[in-house]
């Protein structure tokens, strides 16, 4: 049977703690796993960020900086791979703070066995896959949205272009045919068309503008661009005789 690679960070400034839990690393039957160790804070926190290892072990002291400050400053470099907290004095007090902090496990030191080991590692990183895959879907789900968004703001310019557009189309023709027309109803198919003409030279001259669109609530944390009718325009929208009917659109 094919062993299960793994390749691990291992972030410690004690050479005895990390030769103890490489042993421990290499008792884990069926694993074939790699480790790179990093002895300070700062050649860590550039090696996490690399983020080409399965997980990270990460020793709670680092000489003047904690494991915590270290962890923050991964994650805010974009560094997602799951997080194990190591340290040599257990209190209750650390691991709330490390589980707070979103460390995926907290143990501590010469109480690890090669089976909590298994455990802990296995459990983070199964719970890692399905954030990737959870995150992965959630943006799938933002991406149709915003295809969506767009699409529904195209049908809803053309429908809005069509309206005054018709109505230049039929005037014209009657007034190509100019059958039994008087001239008080040629001026007002002249006027109609000017102003249907008008109408749809204001919508192109404020997509041309367009410089910021407002946005919508859409996921718990996530909002989406709302390209609709009133936030391009400026106005809640335009009647059936082509008229824009004015409301100042907010932005978000």
């Amino acid at each position: 049977m094919e062993k299960r690679k793994f390749e691990f960070l291992v972030i410690d400034d004690n050479p005895a703690d990390v030769a103890i839990l490489c042993c421990l690393l290499e008792e884990i039957e069926g694993w074939m796993i790699e480790v790179l160790i990093c002895n300070n804070g700062g050649m860590g926190r550039a090696e996490a960020l690399r983020c080409h290892v399965d997980l990270i072990f990460l020793d709670y002291l680092l000489g003047v900086e904690t494991g915590l400050e270290v962890f923050h400053e991964i994650r805010k470099g974009g560094c997602t791979v799951p997080v194990i907290m190591l340290t040599g004095h257990g209190t209750e007090q650390v691991a709330v703070e490390a589980m707070k902090a979103g460390v995926s496990d907290y143990l501590v030191k010469g109480q690890i066995t090669p089976d909590s080991l298994r455990l802990v590692i296995s459990n983070a990183v199964q719970k890692y896959k399905i954030q990737q895959k959870i995150e992965k879907q959630r943006k799938a789900l933002l991406d149709a949205e915003h295809q969506r968004v767009m699409m529904e703001s195209v049908a809803a310019t053309c429908h809005h272009f069509g309206g005054p557009l018709t109505t230049m189309l039929n005037y014209l023709e009657m007034l190509a045919k100019g059958e039994n027309l008087k001239e008080p109803e040629k001026n007002n198919m002249v006027e109609q068309c000017q102003k249907a003409a008008a109408t749809m030279k204001m919508i192109l001259n404020k997509f041309q503008q367009v410089r910021e669109y407002r946005t919508l609530p859409f996921l718990e944390d996530l909002k989406i661009l709302d390209i609709g009718l009133a936030s391009i325009y400026g106005t809640s929208g335009i009647s059936e005789a082509g008229f824009v009917t004015h409301a100042e659109a907010g932005h978000s």
